[in-house]
Formats: C-alpha cells, structure tokens, sequence
C-alpha cells in the first residue's frame, strides 16, 4: 500500500453509496471517515460550543453557518490525521465557502499529505429508489446505514442494528418527494464545487456509483493509488 498519508473528499448525491464505499475503506484499512450529519448530532448530543450553535440554528429552521461546519470539520481532521493513513471527507466541504476555508486550512497545514478529490455519480431515479428502502440506526452515537432492497446492506436481523443492536429507522427526508428535492438542491451545489476544485488545480474523480459496491471499491483504489 502506498503509504502516503491521504485526505480524500467524497462528492455524491445522498445515496449514491459514499457510506458503503466508506465502510469497505474502514473495514480494509482502519481509516476514518467524517460524516457531517454525524459529527453534527454528536456535537449536539454532548452540548459542545460548536453543538449549541448547531442546535441553535437547527431550532430556529435555519442552515448551520459555513464557519461553523469549517470549525467542526477542522477541529475533527486535526484529532484524526495522526492516527490513521487516510481520512475519508463525506459531506464536507459542502460549499464552495466551506471549500475555500478548507483548502485554506489544509495548504497551512498539509501540505505533505496528498489530497483526493472522488465523485460518485449514480442516475437520479437509481438514488429516489435506494434511499426509499434506506434504513439508519436511531441510537445517534452509531448511525450505521443499511437497505431494505440490497441483499448486501441488510442488517442480519431485520430492524436491528447490526453493530450496536439499536432499532433501525426510516428517516422522513428519505421519502421519494422529499429526495427529488434534495438531488435538486445537490445537483447545483456539486456543480458550483467540481468547478471550484478544478479552477484551483484539482483533478476530480469521477467514479461510476451504478454497479455493485465491490466494483466501485476496485475503482476507487485505483485512483487513489492504494493497489
């Protein structure tokens, strides 16, 4: 394995299969991955300055501050990097604010480790149909992703958690009107920012998220260099 340390940043729609990809990175090489969502919930779990100001600006209907989600992302990749060959990004940056102020942080301070920039694209109608059979684990300190429709994210007992036992749930943004929405609203952003990353020098990867898990595994390897 190539052993250069690595910061790699997921571009994809909500299900087009960063978790998977995510997990068979965990599960073969002990890397770690930041799920903003997640970090989110923790934060506001445990009452952090960052999670007051979250949960503050979830209960007022708001979006949470670009500053905020750059802080909480930066604050996770200092505690991270040291112990572990990669660090897989999911969800952040999010922006093209939120991809200055990282690209910022990271040309400051790792400039030794290669950064990595992987789209997955699946079909808009392949995504509506994944997330409706998409199942989550409620206990928040978990989160694990599974599917009701593919054979190989199913829990083995169905509605439990296969890693902390917690019952699974169905999120509400996960019904199909609620996802059209979502692709819509991902489909500008992601354009905004493949373009941003691409303006400043950076090559980005795209990856076909249509297949099964295993072969998109195979194809990411090889372009982040880890075969």
């Amino acid at each position: 394995m190539n052993s250069t340390k690595k910061i790699i940043v997921f571009l994809g729609a909500p299900g087009s299969g960063k978790g998977a990809l995510s997990r068979l990175c965990i599960e073969s090489f002990g890397w770690k991955q930041l799920s903003t969502g997640n970090l989110c919930r923790k934060h506001v779990s445990e009452g952090t300055p960052l999670g007051q100001q979250i949960d503050f600006a979830l209960k007022s209907g708001t979006l949470v501050s670009d500053d905020v989600i750059i802080d909480m992302g930066k604050q996770w990749i200092e505690q991270e990097i040291k112990n572990t060959d990669a660090l897989i990004l999911d969800g952040f940056p999010r922006t093209v604010v939120q991809a200055i102020g990282f690209l910022k942080f990271f040309d400051e301070n790792y400039e030794q480790i290669k950064l990595i920039i992987i789209e997955l694209r699946v079909p808009d109608h392949e995504i509506i149909e994944r997330l409706s059979a998409r199942l989550v684990c409620s206990n928040k300190a978990c989160q694990a992703v599974f599917s009701a429709r593919i054979e190989k994210l199913k829990s083995c007992v169905d509605g439990v958690c296969d890693f902390c036992a917690s019952p699974l749930i169905q999120r509400s943004d996960d019904k199909a009107e609620v996802v059209a929405a979502r692709l819509a609203t991902y489909h500008l952003h992601c354009e905004k920012l493949t373009s941003f990353y691409k303006n400043v020098g950076y090559v980005v990867h795209v990856i076909d998220g249509n297949r099964g898990s295993l072969e998109v595994f195979e194809s990411f390897l090889k372009h982040v260099g880890t075969t």
